[in-house]
């Protein structure tokens, strides 16, 4: 394949080359999109065309132009650093909610991990591998003491501020969490790609010093607050049991990719905290309505089908109650004249990447560790230089 700068062919760009690239996320289906597709089909991509591509689709140009050689040596990095981040080696079999997980997303909070973990700010992380060995309830008061969470002042808070409050708390204690926004930039836009990043589910990526948990947050329309608090609470048990093989499925049972048992032990732990036993057994031999069910997902910040479920497996009602009382799925209502999670390319920079990302990147721009363009790659997955500007005046950089 051809690069034509003008009429004339400039540079030879290895047909290999520019379909391992296209492989790169192949639940975003990159041959499809019309102008890469014709480029391939006719063997050739002006230069302007290339740019604007590899814009559209946060990828440097640069990438474009390595022999195969060097090319395969940066892709089988970046999956092993994949397998690596989730002590799996089959990696690929990961699910979301659906049946896919963005392994761009995947990839760009590895590459700010490892610049977060590169200056050897942090020290190792006590939650990690804590706990082991516990019981039930020493995991569960692990959780509220570590964090310093005030159960009373949480469970005062409606869903949204809870969760808000909880994120607080744990970025205190060296836990990033990033969080999913499909408009303001820092993901690439389309109908295609939207759906992908709906289908992704929570994850933790380990680390001994700064553990990253993603939240799908506003990408997933059925991820309600009290959906969030559930995923925060189960991810953060998976790095206390330093096990990171789990995904959420979309009825809010966990499942694991490769090894047995286990789920369980993350449910108890989740619901333990949010939801005590006490509570729960006060309700044994009496009649559970919808009001109840209701009055529980409000009172301790869970979806009513988690209260239904920790309901069930603590032999509190019977599975036909359970059936009976599930609520309809969560359909989100179109709203064509307001577009979905319209938010500033800076603000949307700074939940993705999390707390912590951010104040490692504002660190190294103070004292010029990093320059300007390495330093938009993390927060925005490619060059924004306007975008950049703002964020440095909105941090005083």
């Amino acid at each position: 394949m051809w690069l034509k700068i003008g009429r004339d062919n400039a540079v030879e760009i290895s047909d290999d080359v520019f379909d391992s690239i296209l492989r790169l996320y192949p639940e975003e289906c990159l041959f499809d999109r019309p102008l890469l597709k014709e480029a391939r089909d006719q063997g050739h991509i002006s230069y302007n065309v290339l740019l604007s591509e590899c814009e559209s689709i946060c990828l440097p140009w640069q990438i474009f132009f390595l022999n195969v050689v060097n090319l395969k040596k940066e892709l089988d990095s970046i999956e092993r650093q994949r397998k690596d981040k989730f002590k799996n080696t089959s990696f690929a079999k990961r699910k979301g909610s659906g049946d896919i997980t963005s392994k761009r997303i995947i990839d760009r909070l590895i590459r700010l991990q490892a610049f977060v973990e590169s200056d050897n700010y942090y020290t190792n992380n006590i939650l990690v591998s804590s706990f082991k060995g516990k019981t039930l309830t020493e995991q569960v008061n692990l959780i509220s003491e570590y964090f310093e969470i005030d159960i009373k002042k949480f469970r005062s808070k409606n869903k949204g501020d809870a969760l808000e409050y909880l994120i607080s708390q744990i970025s205190k204690k060296n836990v990033n969490i990033s969080r999913g926004v499909l408009k303001g930039g820092v993901l690439p836009e389309s109908p295609t790609l939207a759906n992908v990043y709906r289908n992704t589910s929570g994850f933790v990526l380990q680390s001994e010093k700064v553990p990253y948990i993603f939240l799908p947050d506003e990408i997933n329309p059925d991820d309600v607050a009290g959906r969030r608090i559930y995923t925060l609470i189960y991810l953060l048990a998976c790095v206390g049991l330093d096990q990171y093989d789990f995904y959420i499925e979309s009825q809010q049972s966990a499942s694991m990719l490769k090894k047995k048992g286990g789920v369980k032990n993350l449910h108890d732990i989740v619901t333990a905290f949010l939801l005590p036993f006490s509570v729960t057994d006060a309700l044994r031999g009496k009649v559970v309505s919808a009001t109840i069910r209701d009055n529980l997902a409000n009172d301790y910040k869970l979806t009513p089908t988690a209260v239904l479920t920790t309901l069930l497996r603590r032999q509190i009602i019977t599975f036909r109650v359970y059936e009976s009382l599930l609520p309809p799925k969560f359909v989100k209502k179109p709203t064509p004249s307001k577009p979905m999670n319209r938010i500033s390319p800076v603000n949307a920079a700074n939940k993705f990447c999390g707390s912590i990302s951010t104040e490692s990147i504002n660190r190294s721009l103070r004292v010029k560790g990093i320059t300007n363009v390495p330093a938009q790659y993390l927060l925005f997955g490619r060059p924004r230089h306007k975008d950049f500007k703002s964020y440095c005046q909105k941090n005083g950089l």
